[in-house]
């Protein structure tokens, strides 16, 4: 399947990327209007833990997980990242949001939102690249076991590919376009924990009308 392309989006005091599908929208903000851009949108946020576990914001009235699941239109999803990995999907009834670092990922968190939704279609967000992301041997050798595409070895130090270990649980065919920025390597745009943007997040949201 061909990749579509991100937009990038300059509106009055704000600035974001925007990405359409159908009749879906999803974006990604930039450090310009942050406040703006919740406002526009008002997106649902939980509390995130790093887990696999994924809401059915529909139904269940806990707020607390790493991703969100609607059927309902009009209604914003988000969630905050600060190196971390969006993903959106999509399926016929049904958007699906997770937020994506090496812990949800080793514990399943994409492959348990491609059970749930079944047929589905995703896009990724920006997220720390592997050319900046170092991580230790213990997390590493996770990546060995699950996701050895995705770990890159050089000068004696690990690295790891989020987007890669994501693809290889979603499907390449699945893939409509990804926003291929480093949040660590674009300070014009985005904050990063890793470059010591510690309470600051970037945002991720969708929703579908």
């Amino acid at each position: 399947m061909r990749q579509m392309a991100w937009q990038l989006i300059e509106e009055q005091k704000i600035r974001y990327f925007r990405f359409g599908w159908q009749n879906n929208i999803v974006v990604y903000s930039t450090k310009l209007g942050e406040v703006e851009l919740l406002k526009k949108f008002s997106p649902l946020f939980i509390k995130q833990i790093h887990s696999e576990i994924i809401l059915n914001v529909d139904s269940k009235k806990s707020r607390t997980g790493d991703g969100l699941i609607t059927k309902r239109k009009n209604f914003a999803l988000g969630i905050k990242v600060a190196d971390c990995l969006p993903i959106y999907l999509f399926s016929k009834e049904k958007i699906c949001l997770l937020h994506c670092g090496w812990r949800s990922i080793s514990k399943g968190i994409a492959k348990e939102a491609s059970r749930v939704l079944k047929n589905y279609k995703y896009i990724l967000g920006a997220s720390i690249g592997s050319c900046c992301y170092e991580i230790q041997r213990d997390v590493a050798k996770l990546f060995e076991e699950k996701y050895r595409n995705a770990l890159i070895r050089k000068g004696g130090k690990y690295y790891l590919d989020l987007k890669s270990a994501v693809i290889e649980d979603l499907g390449k065919e699945s893939l409509l376009g990804s926003l291929d920025l480093c949040t660590k390597c674009h300070p014009a745009y985005f904050h990063s924990y890793r470059r010591g943007d510690r309470e600051k997040r970037n945002y991720a949201i969708m929703l579908a009308f």
